[in-house]
C-alpha cells in the first residue's frame, strides 16, 4: 500500500526528494508514494503509512500507531501565523477565520488564543468557509504555509510556533508518521521509515533547491521572506524526542476544545509490547 505524504511546505524535505527524482535506486522494496494536498485522517487506511498533520492522528487512535522515528518538529520560525488589524492585546473578542489551515494550525490557534493572546473566540466560532459572510467581521485570521512567511501590508502578524514555545517551553510537532495495523504486520511501517529517512538526508543536503521550489510555487514569490524561510527549514527536526511527545500531548489537551478532533492520540509504537510492534521493531 502507498506511503501517503501531505503536500505542504513543512513536508518538502521529505516529499521533494521522492517526487523530483533526487533519490538513487538503492532502496530495497520501496513503497509507492502518494502526495495529496490537504491529507486528513479519512484518507488513511489500516494498510497505509502516512505523514500527516499531527492533529489528524487524534482521529486514528483506534487503528494506527505513531512511529516516532520520523516527524516534523518546528524549532524556530513556524509555518503558522495569526494576523490581526491591531496589536493582539488590543483585541478582546473576535470571530476566528482559518485560512487554508491544517488541523495542527487549528489546534495551535485554539490552544493559544485565550491563554497567550487573551482573545476570546466570539460565540466560539472558527470560520472555514470562504463564502461565509461572517468572515468580514473576523479580526483574527490564522494562516499556514508559505503565506505565513509574507509580512502583511497592514496590521500585525504573530508566529504561532514561537508563541507556543513561549507559553509551554516546547516546540510544536507539525507532522507525525502513523502506521495502520496491517502496515505494521507486513513490514511497510519500517520500509516507510527507511524511505523517509533517506529522503530527508537528501532534502537536507539540497535544502537550497527545496527552498527554491517552495518560493517558485508561491502565489507571490517576491513577497516571501527568504531569510525567514531559510531559518525555518534549517531549524526543522525530524524525529520525536521525549519533550516533543509531551509537547504533542499538551497541544492535543489544550487545543482540541470545540473542534472535530478528540482529546486522544494513537500510542507510540515503541510503547507497545514487543510482539505488537510489527516488522523489525518487534525484535528491538
Amino acid at each position: 500500500m502507498p506511503l501517503l505524504i501531505d503536500d505542504a511546505m513543512l513536508t518538502a524535505p521529505f516529499r521533494l526528494p521522492l517526487t523530483e527524482g533526487w533519490m538513487d535506486s538503492s532502496l530495497a522494496e520501496p513503497l509507492p508514494v502518494t502526495v495529496r494536498a490537504g491529507l486528513v485522517a479519512a484518507d488513511v487506511g489500516p494498510a497505509d503509512v502516512a505523514l500527516l498533520p499531527s492533529a489528524e492522528a487524534t482521529l486514528l487512535a483506534e487503528t494506527h500507531v505513531i512511529l516516532p522515528e520520523v516527524a516534523i518538529v518546528v524549532q524556530g520560525p513556524g509555518a503558522w501565523a495569526m494576523r490581526t488589524p491591531v496589536r493582539p492585546d488590543a483585541v478582546d473578542e473576535s470571530l476566528i477565520r482559518l485560512l487554508d489551515v491544517s488541523g495542527t494550525g487549528e489546534l495551535l490557534i485554539r490552544a493559544l488564543l485565550k491563554p497567550f493572546y487573551g482573545i476570546v473566540a466570539a460565540s466560539a466560532r472558527f470560520l472555514t468557509d470562504a463564502n461565509d459572510p461572517a468572515i468580514a467581521e473576523a479580526q483574527v485570521v490564522a494562516i499556514e504555509g508559505i503565506e505565513a512567511l509574507v509580512e502583511p501590508e497592514m496590521g500585525f502578524q504573530s508566529d504561532l510556533a514561537q508563541a507556543w514555545f513561549i507559553l509551554t517551553g516546547s516546540w510544536p510537532v507539525g507532522y507525525v508518521l502513523v502506521a495502520g495495523v496491517e502496515a505494521l504486520a507486513n513490514g511497510d511501517a519500517d520500509r516507510a521509515i527507511t524511505m523517509l529517512r533517506a529522503a530527508q538526508v537528501v532534502g537536507t543536503e539540497r535544502r537550497r533547491d527545496v527552498r527554491t521550489i517552495l518560493v517558485a510555487a508561491a502565489p507571490e514569490p517576491e513577497a516571501i521572506d527568504r531569510e525567514r524561510l531559510a531559518e525555518l527549514t534549517n531549524g526543522l527536526r525530524f524525529s520525536l524526542g521525549a519533550d516533543d511527545r509531551r509537547s504533542l500531548q499538551n497541544l492535543i489537551a489544550r487545543g482540541t476544545w470545540g473542534s472535530r478532533f478528540p482529546q486522544k492520540m494513537p500510542a507510540f509504537r515503541d510503547d507497545l509490547p514487543a510482539d505488537l510492534r510489527g516488522g523489525s521493531a518487534a525484535g528491538a
